[in-house]
C-alpha cells in the first residue's frame, strides 16, 4: 500500500498553475505511461489519494513531474510534486543520470542492462525533459597524451571495434530494436570497457571513444526502438558526452536529431526543437548527407509547430545538401534518399500538401532495402495511414498488407504501435471486405507480438 504523508499541496499548487483537473492529469499520466510501453488506469478518485498524501511507486512520480513539465513549460523534478522525495527520485535516476564521469556511467548502464536481473530496474526509468545540451560542448572527458608504456591498445583494436560498430548500426533495422540488444550492451561493458581501461596514445584514445560513443548512439536507437524510452534517454545522454570527449561532433549532432525524433513521439514539442535546432547548429559549416539530415528534422519539427516558410526553407536547403558526401559505405556517414523522403512526405503532409506528401511516402516505401524489414514496415504504415486519412481505403489495404508482411519479422515495439494506431483507423470500414481481411492479419499479428 501507499504511504501517506500529510495533504499534498505542492501537487495541488502545480496543478493550479498547469490549469490542470485531476482528471486530466490521470489522462495524462496513462497516455504518457503507454508511450513508455507501461499500462495504467488512472482516474481523478487516484489523483484524490495523491493530493490526500498517498503516494505512488517508482515511475509514477517521474511521469506526474514529466506531464506537469509539458504543461507548464518549466522544468518539474518529480521531489517538486511531493510524490517522491529528493533520495528517492535520485535512487530512481538510475546509474547513469547526468554526473559524473560519462565512462563510469557508461560502464554502470551497459553492465546493468546487460543482467536480466539487474536490468528490470533500468526498464522503470521514464523519459524527462531537460536543458538542451550544449552544442558546441568539447573535451570532457580527460584523454591521456601519449603514453610510455609498452603495452596498450593500437589502431588493430579500433579497426576491430568499428567493424562490430558497423554490425549492429546496419543489422538492428533488420529485425528491431527488441532483438540483441542485450548483447549490445554486454559488448559495451565487458569489451569497450576493458579497451577504455587501457593506456592509449592520443589518437587511437580518441578514435575509440568516438566508436564507444557511436555504439551507445546505436543501443539507444535501439533501447527506443523496444519501448524503453527512458533507457535510451540516458544513453543517448552518456554518448553526447563521450562524442564530445572525443571531439566528434559528427556524432554528437546525430546524437542530438535522435533525442530530437524521440521528444517528437513522446510529443515534448518545445524539447524536439530545441534538440533540432542543436543538432543543425553543431554541423554548422558542414555539408553533405549530415547537414541533409539534421535539416530534414527540423523541417519536420517546424512543420508540426507551423513554421511554414523555416520548414519549407529546411527542405530545401537539406535536398540540395543530399548526396553530396563521398563515403557510401559508412552508415554514420550517408543518409539514404529513401529516409529523407520519409522525413519530407510526413513534414509536407503535416503542411498540408497532400499530393506531394504522398509521392514521398511512396517513393519511401518502395525505394527501403528488402532486408530493412524495420525501416520498410514503418514506411509502408505510415503511407496507409495517410491514405486512409484522405478515404483511400483500398490503396490503404494494399499498403498495409505490405506492412503485415514486414511486421512480422520484427521486435518493434514501434512497430508494434503503428500496428495498433492501423487497426484503430481501419474500424470505421470494418464492412469494406478489404478492410475486413486487413483486420484479420493485424489481428493475429497483434497477439503474437512480444510486448516491450
Amino acid at each position: 500500500m501507499p504511504r501517506r504523508h500529510g495533504q499534498n499541496t505542492s501537487l495541488r499548487d502545480l496543478l493550479s498553475e498547469a490549469g490542470m483537473s485531476a482528471a486530466e492529469l490521470a489522462r495524462n499520466v496513462n497516455r504518457l505511461a503507454a508511450d513508455e510501453g507501461l499500462a495504467l488506469g488512472y482516474d481523478r478518485t487516484t489523483v484524490a489519494h495523491w493530493l490526500s498524501g498517498s503516494r505512488p511507486r517508482a515511475p509514477v512520480p517521474q511521469l506526474v513531474a514529466e506531464v506537469l513539465t509539458r504543461s507548464i513549460g518549466r522544468l518539474v523534478g518529480a521531489a517538486e510534486t511531493g510524490l517522491a522525495d529528493a533520495r528517492a527520485q535520485a535512487a530512481d535516476d538510475g546509474p547513469d543520470e547526468t554526473r559524473g564521469d560519462p565512462l563510469l556511467r557508461l560502464l554502470a548502464l551497459a553492465r546493468t542492462d546487460a543482467d536480466p536481473v539487474r536490468r528490470v530496474q533500468l526498464l522503470h526509468l521514464v523519459f524527462r525533459q531537460r536543458g538542451v545540451p550544449d552544442p558546441d560542448a568539447r573535451d570532457t572527458l580527460q584523454i591521456p597524451g601519449p603514453a610510455r608504456l609498452r603495452t596498450g591498445i593500437g589502431g588493430a583494436d579500433v579497426q576491430r571495434v568499428r567493424f562490430v560498430t558497423s554490425q549492429f548500426a546496419v543489422g538492428w533495422p533488420r529485425y528491431g530494436g527488441g532483438h540483441a540488444r542485450s548483447a549490445l550492451a554486454s559488448y559495451l561493458g565487458d569489451d569497450i570497457g576493458r579497451l577504455l581501461a587501457q593506456p592509449a596514445p592520443s589518437a587511437v584514445r580518441r578514435a575509440l571513444l568516438s566508436e564507444a560513443a557511436q555504439l551507445v548512439h546505436v543501443l539507444g536507437d535501439m533501447s527506443a526502438d523496444a519501448g524503453h524510452q527512458g533507457l535510451a534517454q540516458r544513453y543517448y545522454l552518456i554518448a553526447l558526452d563521450v562524442a564530445a570527449g572525443a571531439g566528434d561532433s559528427r556524432t554528437r549532432a546525430i546524437t542530438l536529431r535522435a533525442m530530437s525524433v524521440q521528444a517528437v513521439r513522446l510529443t515534448a514539442l518545445r524539447y524536439a526543437a530545441g534538440l533540432a535546432d542543436a543538432a543543425v547548429t553543431t554541423t554548422m559549416g558542414q555539408s553533405g548527407d549530415l547537414q541533409a539530415f539534421v535539416l530534414a528534422q527540423r523541417a519536420y519539427v517546424r512543420a508540426l509547430a507551423g513554421e511554414r516558410r523555416g520548414a519549407y526553407r529546411d527542405l530545401d536547403d537539406a535536398e540540395r545538401a543530399l548526396g553530396s558526401s563521398t563515403v557510401r559505405d559508412d552508415p554514420f556517414l550517408r543518409y539514404p534518399r529513401a529516409g529523407f523522403a520519409y522525413r519530407k512526405g510526413r513534414a509536407l503532409h503535416l503542411l498540408g500538401d497532400a499530393e506531394p506528401a504522398l509521392d514521398a511516402l511512396r517513393y519511401a516505401a518502395g525505394r527501403r532495402p528488402l532486408h530493412q524489414h524495420r525501416t520498410r514496415a514503418l514506411s509502408q504504415a505510415r503511407l496507409t495511414l495517410v491514405l486512409l486519412e484522405q478515404g483511400r481505403v483500398d490503396e490503404a489495404c494494399d499498403t498495409g498488407r505490405l506492412f503485415t508482411e514486414e511486421h512480422r519479422f520484427l521486435r518493434s515495439h514501434r512497430s508494434s504501435l503503428m500496428l495498433r494506431e492501423i487497426r484503430a483507423r481501419l474500424m470505421p470500414y470494418r464492412r469494406v471486405p478489404e478492410a475486413a481481411d486487413l483486420l484479420q492479419r493485424l489481428a493475429a499479428l497483434a497477439r503474437t507480438t512480444p510486448g516491450p
